[in-house]
């Protein structure tokens, strides 16, 4: 058993960070209230780009979520070389939407234990004709591919 799914599993090994979601348009000028965020895990056993629904909150008129506890492997293991072995932050799959607007997907964004990361979620309106289908073509997916440099 890999060690990521070791801390889930057990709560007293397991650490928990934080994450807002910013939902804003016109370039971060504008926060939008309302706006859907859902937040998925990551685990490997499942399909690729999906995961088991943890939560769903809106954002306030600030468009800010409240802060969202989400489970990530204890600090400590931060403090080794990885040599292989997990990293030692949670990744979770983030999606935001907001009608009349795309719709907003990001990939692995990574929770450390104590730390409340903000991912910025950057709307986009719909065109005139009033498309909803933000999946095709023009939906954007945002990958953090590569690991934070610690």
């Amino acid at each position: 058993m890999d060690q990521k799914a070791d801390f889930r599993q057990s709560p007293e090994k397991a650490g928990q960070g934080y994450l807002i979601i910013r939902a804003t348009t016109a370039r971060g000028a504008i926060p939008l209230e309302g706006a859907e965020v859902n937040v998925y895990d990551l685990l490997p056993d499942l399909t690729p780009g999906r995961g088991n629904l943890i939560v769903s909150v809106s954002t306030d008129r600030d468009g800010n979520t409240v802060p969202i506890p989400l489970p990530a492997p204890p600090r400590s293991l931060t403090l080794t070389p990885q040599n292989g072995q997990q990293p030692p932050f949670s990744t979770y799959l983030v999606d935001v939407r907001l009608d009349g607007y795309f719709a907003q997907q990001y990939i692995n964004v990574p929770i450390f234990d104590g730390i409340t990361a903000i991912q910025q979620a950057e709307l986009i309106p719909l065109t005139e004709n009033g498309r909803t289908d933000s999946r095709s073509p023009d939906g954007e997916r945002f990958f953090e591919s590569t690991a934070p440099d610690l």
